[in-house]
């Protein structure tokens, strides 16, 4: 673990209730570091340094789950209404949208309007096409619908994106999606596009369940 990461994961830790990093914290945080000399960490599944603003929303929400049973996590239970769409109230609905859509917003940028974040389909036309690259929103066919996540990175066979996403096995987390099996890849059109190269990172367990 680099210097930075474990500094990152130490101030984390002492946040007892805290849902993950504000976009604002880290670029302070950041910031200081900077100036206190700490290298910026070059770890593709951390990417503090080259992440895309949404993914610095992202990251730190890995480990977000569903809870089986009655009760709902209420982080994604009371997130629907915040984002537009009150009318799911639980953790049971496919939230691979609502995972997207938070991002987005609480990284100042515009999602699917009137609850359509829903839809994992509704982000194919989200923005602008684009390359992939580290950032972009990648959009899977699956059997009964889609699947929406973040690419972060790609296989060293080159077949699989690596794929960050919320209701991936009922949870949030980083696994392999076929190349094969994305048919939009799409950047916000109000960003300049960051053409940074996808990292190439080791073949983990390929994505089955996002429904």
């Amino acid at each position: 673990m680099s210097d930075r990461r474990a500094i990152f994961a130490t101030i984390k830790a002492a946040r007892p209730g805290a849902l993950g990093w504000t976009t604002a914290e880290i670029r302070e945080l950041d910031n200081v570091l900077d100036r206190l000399g700490v290298p910026r960490d070059q770890d593709p599944a951390v990417g503090w340094s080259n992440d895309p603003q949404w993914i610095r929303v992202a990251r730190p929400l890995i480990g977000q789950r569903e809870i089986p049973g009655p009760q709902h996590n209420g982080w994604i239970a009371k997130g629907w209404a915040r984002l537009g769409a009150g009318w799911f109230n639980d953790d049971e609905t496919p939230w691979c949208g609502f995972f997207v859509a938070h991002c987005m917003d609480a990284a100042g940028l515009p999602y699917p309007a009137k609850g359509e974040f829903a839809r994992a389909a509704a982000w194919a036309s989200y923005g602008i096409a684009c390359p992939a690259q580290l950032g972009a929103i990648g959009v899977k066919k699956r059997d009964g619908g889609n699947h929406v996540f973040f690419i972060v990175g790609e296989t060293p066979d080159k077949r699989f994106f690596k794929a960050l996403g919320g209701n991936q096995s009922n949870r949030v987390n980083v696994m392999d999606i076929a190349k094969s099996d994305v048919y939009a890849i799409r950047w916000p059109a109000s960003m300049p596009l960051a053409g940074i190269a996808l990292p190439v990172m080791p073949a983990g367990t390929i994505s089955r369940n996002e429904a």
